[in-house]
């Protein structure tokens, strides 16, 4: 079984909130993660659009609306939508 650690805090403008360690662990019977990745034209950061009931995302703490800033120690701040997806799919 694989798994993830995602540092994630919620979306807050300027405001700086509490990074949270969301920890996931790849399922045997599930593909992926459970989590669709949102980029959003002209806002700094990757973002949690949906998250599928039940799935790794949603018992490992991720929320929607979240803004991912790290995943397995590698920080994503200043990668591209692409480059994140491709991370994040390495990852698993």
């Amino acid at each position: 079984m694989s798994a993830s650690r995602i540092a994630a805090t919620d979306d807050a403008g300027a405001r700086r909130l509490p990074v949270r360690l969301c920890h996931l662990h790849a399922w045997s019977d599930f593909s992926g993660y459970g989590f669709n990745l949102l980029a959003i034209k002209d806002k700094r950061g990757h973002y949690i659009q949906n998250i599928e009931h039940g799935p790794p995302a949603e018992t490992g703490g991720l929320r929607v609306g979240d803004r991912i800033v790290e995943v397995n120690g590698i920080n994503i701040s200043s990668e591209n939508h692409q480059q994140v997806k491709l991370i994040q799919h390495q990852q698993q």
